[in-house]
């Protein structure tokens, strides 16, 4: 044994420009999430958190390394370098994307799919999901092809301040005779105890918006950046670094076994995949036999190492739009192997194709060109996507716009609710056309008055949606969450008519509830309990609020919570009436998706049974707690014939998504919840 085994010593400050171990655990990793998302049912498993640490850790240790040069970072070619080995194969894949969305998915998700390419391009794909597929009731595919994009982003924005960070930090510890090495380590520090600590808070309240926040994942990022710049003060043995190594890649490897990281992440539980590769890369560099270096330079592990990430790139986008072309659910072992396969030939044709020759590019061009080609492949994505997506929103303000207007042979509601039903003729477009029917949202929306449904600090504040009529004859409260807003315009044109002030006070997904029915929504109960004390202070003559919830594959009988007969309570004690109206049907498919899927004219399979989702009575008539100044409507004969719920009625899509009502269909309903209200309600009138 020779004494540099047995003596600590300290790293040599210049690193290898190779660490075997670094290369192996970033394709383990990368490989780890292929195989996961392929055959974990689910499961995440924690590759995409080496990932993160990896990369802060060769970051900050070169460009701190580089900042400190007299000549500065030369960040120009810092960003040129990064560019061309990131952007070139991320490219083929979002065009490949585009490509296969317009020929293989329809028309519905075209604009979501094509924002997100756009977002992709650009780096922000993290923010980009938490807008819009983690919105309230999102529309498009259960789950986007380019969602992997996330991590990518976080990763984009990590590599496009840090450095800029970086050299503001070293210039201010020049300033103040500081060392730049303790100015950067102590602000890193700082920064990721804060990340930690919101990392915390916002997994105990909305751990999916967490899970895609950038500030939320910069912990990971800072550990392993102060890893990146303290390791060469780290003194350990060459078997002490084996030794750590190997716990580090037994904890890697088994993070996804024994964590759920799609539930638990970024919280405590993600120092699981995070402190081991803390420990590879500690005990990276061990001349040590006996460390997991000769495991990791096989030529197996090599092989994938070098197409980790274009394996990365390609292997989602196969998964979800091979689920979309077979219309599975999930995944069997024959179609996994297929796409795996599928995956490691794409990712190593991009490899040999995109990636070697721009590293070879690299060598021989100045930096300016260098950073020409990432920078034309952006736009050469971007402004078709922008134009596309211009052209795509015309024409469906255009849809939208025709389908606002009154038509005789668009009667809704009225071809069940009119008695005789109404003739019309039944050879026309419906409307709105099933491509545009998920932005056909009541007007209200357009305010920005409506409460966001999720729970991070501030979103149990209650927002009002005023009224603009001047002496109204009335004053009526909407509230009770999406399933009582989407019955706005009829309600607006019932107010227009009688001059009523109507008011909405609302938070999407959450019904008006005492204690918090909801699912997982935290801020519903507080939300809640301010709202009730809005609308008393408000006294209006009468709240519209919705009274059952009808069965769905999330309920298998319709019902009425507990906790709304609570709210209710409070408001009657207060000498407010209230009307609670039946709720409308749903479905365990998103509507105008399953006319896109049919043939054209036909909406066989896109209705369900009224036995399905209504029970024969209301439940409202079955409790006896309801308060006397509560009145019940039942409108369920305007969506429904005695045995069917279809798609479409009166020449009008009637659903927006799997449960909520177009605004065109809502429109038409006036006549008949007019009629309703005033036999419910007569002091309204």
């Amino acid at each position: 044994m020779s004494a540099r085994d047995t003596v600590a010593t300290a790293r040599p400050t210049t690193p290898s420009p190779r660490i075997v171990e670094i290369e192996g655990l970033r394709g383990i990793a990368l490989t780890l999430v292929v195989l996961f998302h392929l055959f974990g049912n689910g499961r995440v498993s924690g590759g995409v958190d080496v990932f993160l640490v990896i990369s802060a850790f060769l970051l900050a240790r070169s460009i701190l390394r580089k900042a400190q040069r007299e000549e500065g970072a030369r960040l120009a070619q810092h960003f040129a370098g990064v560019a061309g080995r990131l952007v070139p194969p991320a490219a083929v894949v979002l065009i490949t994307v585009g490509a296969a969305t317009l020929a293989l998915l329809p028309p519905l998700t075209h604009e979501q799919n094509l924002r997100e390419i756009i977002a992709s391009a650009l780096y922000f794909e993290n923010w980009e999901l938490i807008a819009s597929q983690l919105s309230y009731g999102a529309a498009g595919p259960e789950t986007s092809p380019l969602q992997h994009f996330w991590s990518l982003s976080v990763q984009g924005q990590f590599f496009l301040v840090w450095p800029f960070v970086t050299v503001v930090l070293v210039w201010v510890a020049r300033r103040v005779g500081r060392s730049p090495l303790s100015v950067v380590v102590i602000t890193t520090t700082i920064l990721t105890a804060l990340s930690a600590a919101f990392a915390i808070q916002l997994t105990a309240v909305d751990q999916p918006v967490a899970y895609f926040n950038t500030f939320s994942r910069f912990w990971e990022l800072g550990l392993g950046a102060l890893l990146g710049l303290t390791l060469h003060r780290i003194p350990l043995t060459s078997h002490t670094r084996a030794a750590v190594a190997w716990l580090g890649l037994a904890l890697v490897i088994s993070s996804g076994f024994l964590v759920d990281g799609g539930q638990l992440f970024p919280g405590p539980w993600t120092l699981w995949p995070v402190i081991g590769t803390l420990l590879v890369l500690l005990g990276s560099g061990s001349t040590s036999a006996h460390g997991p270096a000769p495991l990791l330079n096989t030529a197996f592990l090599r092989f994938f190492a070098r197409i980790s990430y274009p394996l990365y790139l390609w292997h989602w986008p196969l998964l979800i739009f091979y689920l979309q072309v077979r219309d599975y659910s999930r995944l069997g072992w024959a179609g996994a192997l297929f796409v795996f396969a599928l995956s490691v030939l794409l990712a190593w044709l991009t490899h040999r194709l995109i990636e070697v020759p721009i590293a070879a590019l690299r060598k021989r061009v100045s930096t300016p060109k260098l950073l020409a080609v990432p920078v034309a492949l952006t736009l050469l994505i971007v402004v078709p996507a922008l134009i596309a997506l211009a052209v795509d929103d015309a024409k469906r303000q255009a849809q939208l716009q025709a389908a606002s207007q009154p038509s005789p042979d668009h009667i809704g509601a009225q071809a069940l609710y009119q008695k005789p039903p109404a003739e019309f003729s039944s050879s026309v477009d419906i409307v709105p056309d099933a491509s545009v029917a998920f932005d056909d949202l009541p007007s209200i929306y357009a305010q920005k008055c409506i409460q966001n449904y999720r729970s991070e600090p501030g979103m149990d504040k209650v927002l009002v949606c005023g009224s603009d009529v001047t002496s109204p004859s009335k004053t009526v409260i909407m509230t009770g969450g999406s399933h009582a807003q989407h019955w706005y315009p009829a309600m607006a044109a019932i107010a227009e008519q009688e001059n009523w002030a109507l008011i909405v006070i609302d938070k999407d997904g959450c019904r008006l509830s005492q204690t918090d029915p909801s699912d997982g929504i935290s801020s519903c109960e507080s939300w809640t309990e301010s709202a009730l004390q809005k609308i008393i202070s408000l006294a209006p003559d009468a709240v519209f609020t919705v009274a059952t919830e009808t069965a769905s594959p999330e309920a298998e009988h319709e019902f009425i919570a507990d906790a709304q007969v609570e709210a209710w309570r409070a408001l009657t004690d207060r000498g407010i009436p209230m009307v609670a109206v039946r709720d409308t049907p749903r479905f365990s498919f998103r509507v105008p998706e399953c006319l896109q899927e049919n043939d054209p004219g036909s909406t066989e399979g896109c209705g369900i049974d009224r036995a399905d989702t209504y029970s024969d009575v209301s439940p409202f008539f079955e409790r006896s707690d309801i308060p006397d100044l509560v009145s019940h409507i039942d409108l369920s004969d305007s969506f429904c014939t005695d045995t069917r719920c279809e798609a479409i009625v009166g020449n009008v899509l009637v659903y927006r998504d799997d449960d909520h009502m177009t605004a065109t269909y809502a429109r038409t309903l006036a006549p008949a919840i007019r009629d309703a209200l005033v036999a419910a309600m007569p002091s309204l009138f």
